[in-house]
């Protein structure tokens, strides 16, 4: 057999080969990930850009950005409403939150919450007020709150202190 002959040969066998194992195993081709589709817009010559809202847009709370809490800032309350003045959000009045949540707005605004990386709203919010807090979101009020988390039996009732 000439060596045309030869490289043909074994060409058309893992052809084969191939086909047979795709064939025999159609559950691997319909579980990979299809691209979604996104719209684009040419705005240049060689340059195109993705159609729609951004994630910031469509969550108030997902806006990122690099955060420095001005000095003159002394109470994790007022730190809160500094963050959320431009964000569409505000924190609910007294009367709606918990005497847990009015004490912690009361505390100082420790130094190392002052500086934050770039980081969504929501995780800037959530590190200021501690893993003792959940936040809660009012999205059709825009009201920002917060509740106490029970992660073990050793914590108090609500609005006692050890």
């Amino acid at each position: 057999m000439s060596t045309h002959r030869v490289i043909h040969f074994r060409r058309s066998i893992l052809l084969c080969s191939l086909a047979v194992a795709i064939s025999s195993n159609p559950v691997q081709a319909s579980t990979q990930p299809i691209a979604a589709s996104k719209v684009t817009a040419q705005i240049d010559r060689y340059s195109v850009m993705v159609v729609g809202p951004t994630a910031g847009q469509l969550d108030l709370l997902a806006v990122t950005s690099a955060v420095i809490i001005p000095s003159d800032i002394e109470t994790i309350g007022d730190a809160l409403r500094w963050l959320l003045r431009d964000s569409g959000y505000r924190l609910a009045s007294e009367p709606v939150l918990t005497i847990d949540a009015q004490k912690m707005l009361e505390l100082p605004l420790p130094s190392v919450h002052r500086r934050f990386e770039p980081m969504a709203l929501k995780s800037v919010v959530a590190l200021i007020v501690g893993p003792a807090f959940h936040i809660v979101q009012d999205p059709v009020h825009r009201l920002i709150a917060f509740e106490r988390c029970r992660t073990s039996p050793n914590h108090p009732p609500t609005g006692e202190t050890l």
